[in-house]
């Protein structure tokens, strides 16, 4: 196969935080963050990212380290981050809220040189005692109460670099070779349970920044929300958009984060313009927002959909509850940020598409001997680009399976295979079409999960669902659990008889063995997403020592009750 450069030339402009820079310069007391119970304006914001340099310098330096960074969203999250890349790091959040095992491999596999905090390190904290004791890291306070906000008297190289719009302690010749360096480090689950890291460049961040910030346009005025845990690309997105352009950031309070109704309300109040979700939480903010007497978001221009399917359901709700809101759907890996985007102008049917790839990025569709499939059919999505991850860190750096280009290509860019399965629709159009490792064989016949979950999701008394696998003999699958929110708490255990004529509507007599579980929510991963290894570890649980068919079980997980089908 022939596979020419996805683009004529490669992003040549500027890095992020030189992208702010330039605001605060241009623009010094536009607001820039908005949270801790103040505004922030751009000249304090970086006065405050350069005071974070400062400190980083004084302990040793990080030009081409990972400098963690361990703080909810807000002013110093953002200071901490433009400070971490102005003295040359590449950036490593960590989400507050998780202290156990994830955060430990996380700062094991990358070992960053500084921990920067908001603040003195708390006693007790046993996760930064580790760090301490076990990796012998550094813990920095990067709080303004630190005396961090109150940089010193600006340098010659300070004063060149503002006079040029460059970062403290870089000149244009530096500027030009930063664009190839890493700027962060991303975590997702990864395949095998155990956290990898994906790191991204400068280059392509800011190129992926260019398309983004224009096509939605944020800029001065816009008020973005930052909705994604720190950890996570989609929190970075969220957070140097708004900054880049001279708009205004928006941090979700952590405390309305995962409740629908305070975030609407928040939303509203904080007349924010953009809004970047997973659809399944669109889902509950929807209901949220069209209750009887709730404030609707009268200012919100954009709402982004990303991490999960949209289904045309949930696309024509929010299209007629909220006519205004130009509604995109976003797909894509962490390894290329994203990777195609579809605005929802009309009515959709069962699956919304994922559309066209995002500028300097192509997706192949390609079947099992890797050739391009003929349209219509489903086959591997494949990810060709200049901006895919140049590979993975520590632990998982030797996998290179995933980035196997396929026969016969050439040139400069790189590939990456998602794992997921779509086609190409006669319209151009793109359509997922579910993951490898989501697809299924039950009784024989192969089942796509998120079929299963669409089918269920359309049921009238269904507010949300997810479905898994349930292991039986062999590592066969002996039937499907089912993880329902019912939208009437109060409809009994009668409900799931409902929700199984549903499916045998639906499948015919190819429907599997399901056990449902009523629940009062999903559990959710930081990143917003469904925690589907909790619902496996879940499903997996025996009753038997080796069971071969679904059956009920007593487990509680916020008041759950199964039914066997």
């Amino acid at each position: 196969m022939t596979a020419s450069p996805v683009t004529a030339a490669v992003f040549t402009g500027r890095p992020v935080h030189e992208l702010v820079r330039r605001h605060a310069r241009a623009t010094p007391d536009a607001v820039a963050v908005t949270g801790e119970g103040r505004s922030v304006s751009y000249r304090d914001l970086l006065r405050r990212a350069d005071a974070v340099a400062g400190v980083l310098r004084a302990a040793g330096g990080v030009r081409g380290l990972p400098v963690a960074v361990r703080m909810d969203p807000g002013p110093c999250l953002a200071a901490a981050a433009l400070g971490v890349l102005a003295a040359g790091g590449h950036l490593l959040c960590l989400d507050t809220s998780e202290a156990g095992g994830r955060s430990r491999a996380v700062l094991a596999d990358l070992r960053p040189a500084f921990l920067l905090l908001d603040g003195a390190a708390p006693a007790g904290d046993d996760l930064l005692a580790w760090y301490r004791d076990a990796l012998g890291g550094t813990v920095l306070d990067a709080g303004p109460a630190s005396g961090a906000a109150t940089p010193p008297e600006p340098d010659r190289d300070a004063r060149t670099a503002a006079d040029a719009d460059l970062a403290v302690g870089e000149t244009p010749e530096t500027a030009g070779d930063l664009l190839d360096e890493w700027m962060y480090v991303a975590y997702t689950s990864g395949s095998t349970g155990r956290p990898k890291g994906i790191p991204q460049t400068h280059r392509g961040f800011a190129q992926f920044m260019d398309w983004f910030t224009a096509e939605f346009r944020i800029g001065p005025g816009a008020r973005v929300a930052q909705w994604a845990a720190p950890g996570y690309d989609a929190s970075l997105v969220e957070m140097f958009a708004p900054l880049v352009s001279g708009a205004t950031l928006c941090p979700v309070p952590a405390k309305l984060r995962a409740n629908p109704e305070r975030l609407a309300a928040w939303l509203a109040a904080e007349r924010v313009t953009h809004l970047q979700t997973v659809p399944s939480f669109a889902r509950r903010l929807l209901e949220a927002v069209t209750a009887p007497g709730a404030r609707p978001p009268a200012e919100l221009g954009c709402l982004l959909l990303a991490g999960e399917a949209l289904t045309g359901e949930l696309a024509d709700g929010v299209r007629a509850a909220l006519p205004a809101v130009r509604l995109v759907n976003l797909y894509g890996p962490t390894e290329s940020i994203l990777a195609a985007w579809h605005e929802v102008t009309g009515t959709e049917g069962g699956r919304v598409p994922i559309g066209r790839p995002i500028p300097g990025r192509d997706i192949l569709v390609l079947d099992g001997q890797d050739r391009p499939c003929p349209e219509g059919a489903v086959g591997d999505l494949v990810v060709r680009s200049p901006y895919v991850t140049p590979g993975y860190v520590g632990a998982a750096a030797g996998d290179l399976s995933a980035f196997r280009p396929p026969p016969g290509a050439h040139g400069p860019d790189r590939f990456y295979r998602t794992g997921d399965r779509g086609r190409r629709a006669e319209d151009g159009l793109l359509e997922f079409h579910g993951r490898r490792d989501h697809q299924v064989k039950v009784n024989g016949v192969r089942l796509e999960l998120g079929d299963v979950e669409s089918a269920l999701a359309a049921h009238g008394s269904v507010a949300e669902c997810a479905v898994v696998a349930v292991p039986g003999r062999h590592r066969q699958v002996a039937g499907l659990a089912a993880y329902v929110v019912p939208r009437d708490p109060a409809a009994g255990d009668a409900v799931p008889a409902t929700w199984r004529a549903a499916l045998r509507r639906w499948f015919g007599r190819a429907t599997p063995p399901v056990t449902f579980t009523v629940v009062a929510r999903l559990p959710r991963t930081a990143g917003g997403k469904v925690d589907r290894d909790t619902l496996r570890r879940l499903a997996a649980a025996p009753d038997t020592p080796d069971r071969t068919t679904p059956t009920p079980r007593s487990k509680q997980y916020a008041g759950m009750r199964s039914q066997e089908s």
